[in-house]
């Protein structure tokens, strides 16, 4: 019996362990503003809790930056109609992902859509966005 109190701890301590890695989109994004970035998709990561996209865009004096845009989990994005395929697929093309961008990076995103090189707009995420509609 004198083991089950540290049993019972090991399995609070373990229960635990998820929820403080998870994090809050509020606390990462900025929902109230969106960015659209606009350049070569390099690499795609489609794992889950979250996939990923790496878009290459070119500033106007040529100078790139690298963009990590998150998008929602693999099974959320494939309800939607967006395959691992579509993606990837268009690994070295130019796409346009319509993102929230990050607080305290500059160059991160919660993606909501990816406009591909054929011109679909594949969904990669929720409605992230909660600030005044513009008509973009």
């Amino acid at each position: 019996m004198k083991y089950m109190h540290w049993i019972t701890l090991l399995c609070l301590a373990a229960l635990a362990l998820p929820v403080s890695a998870h994090h809050g989109f509020q606390a990462e994004y900025d929902g109230s503003k969106l960015v659209y970035v606009t350049g070569t998709l390099t690499k795609v990561d489609w794992t889950n809790p979250h996939i990923y996209m790496y878009v290459d865009e070119k500033d106007a004096a040529g100078n790139t930056k690298t963009w990590m845009l998150e998008g929602s989990a693999t099974t959320l994005v494939e309800r939607n109609g967006t395959r691992r395929s579509d993606l990837v697929s268009n690994i070295g093309k130019a796409v346009t992902v319509r993102a929230c961008p990050g607080r305290n990076i500059a160059t991160r995103g919660a993606a909501e859509t990816i406009k591909l090189a054929d011109g679909r707009e594949m969904v990669v995420g929720g409605v992230r966005y909660s600030g005044e509609k513009t008509g973009n």
